[in-house]
């Protein structure tokens, strides 16, 4: 059997390093993996290839010295043209020196972190869904509890308004869920939303006034932020006026929710 057809001819870049760390051989792949022609490293410190990380890899060159991760996996950032790509190396004793076999896992770390992502945005969507929808069953419970009384056509009006507003959050949800799905964002007027979650307040006797305007890529979980600003100050500070002020800074908007209640005088 040919060695050195096969090394050749394999997909992973196949670099073999003597005991000081020196390249000795790099196959065809290193240029389609790392962009680097076999006989531009031959002769050169694998570290101090332009695009490496010398540090980490001078210290996983030790580790191999002191054979702590033969055979192990080692994951490597390389820089080429700008761009950062991981690549997983494993490492194999060879005479007096080790090959490393080196395969370009770029996609993976990818998906890997953005699972990572939408697991934290999931975990908050769970908890505004509970804040949002408790706070709303909570009412419709209050005032179930008052019918057993006696009944009163204003509080059954009161629950059911609160439970069509947990309908537009489960609603809210989905279509977070459908953007998130799709990975894209939309253009959405702060202003406009602002003053739909602050409309459900002035219903309520609480005086919410809403200064600036801002156009920003948000979802819809936009919604539940303002709601829950809004559901704090009157639930925990006790307010019963809310100012909403909205500003451009350059490329970001900034929003600051600021109450008059006895507990809390600015979020």
């Amino acid at each position: 059997m040919d060695l050195k057809l096969i090394l050749e001819n394999i997909p992973e870049a196949i670099i073999v390093i003597d005991g000081e760390g020196r390249v000795v051989y790099a196959n065809p792949s290193t240029f389609k993996v790392l962009g680097l022609r076999p006989e531009s490293i031959v002769g050169r410190k694998i570290w101090e290839i332009e695009g490496l990380d010398s540090i980490k890899v001078q210290k996983f060159v030790q580790r191999l010295r002191e054979g702590r991760f033969w055979k192990k996996r080692e994951i490597l950032e390389f820089k080429r043209e700008g761009e950062v790509i991981y690549t997983s190396v494993y490492a194999t004793p060879v005479d007096n020196g080790f090959l490393l076999a080196i395969r370009d896992i770029t996609p993976l770390i990818q998906a890997q972190r953005r699972v990572e992502e939408l697991n934290e945005i999931l975990k908050l969507m769970n908890k505004m869904l509970r804040h949002d929808v408790l706070n709303k069953l909570g009412v419709i419970r209050g005032f179930l509890e008052i019918l057993l009384d006696s009944y009163d056509k204003e509080k059954v009006e009161k629950a059911i308004k609160a439970t069509d507003e947990v309908v537009k959050i489960v609603e809210r949800m989905r279509e977070l869920e459908n953007t998130l799905v799709g990975s894209e964002l939309r253009l959405v007027d702060v202003r406009k939303i602002a003053e739909e979650v602050a409309e459900e307040y002035r219903s309520k006797g609480v005086e919410v006034k809403v200064f600036g305007e801002a156009l920003v890529l948000a979802d819809e979980a936009i919604y539940s932020v303002f709601d829950n600003l809004l559901s704090n100050s009157v639930k925990h500070g006790e307010s019963k006026r809310i100012e909403i002020s909205i500003e451009r800074k350059g490329d970001i908007c900034e929003i600051t929710v600021r109450d008059f209640g006895g507990a809390f005088q600015r979020r």
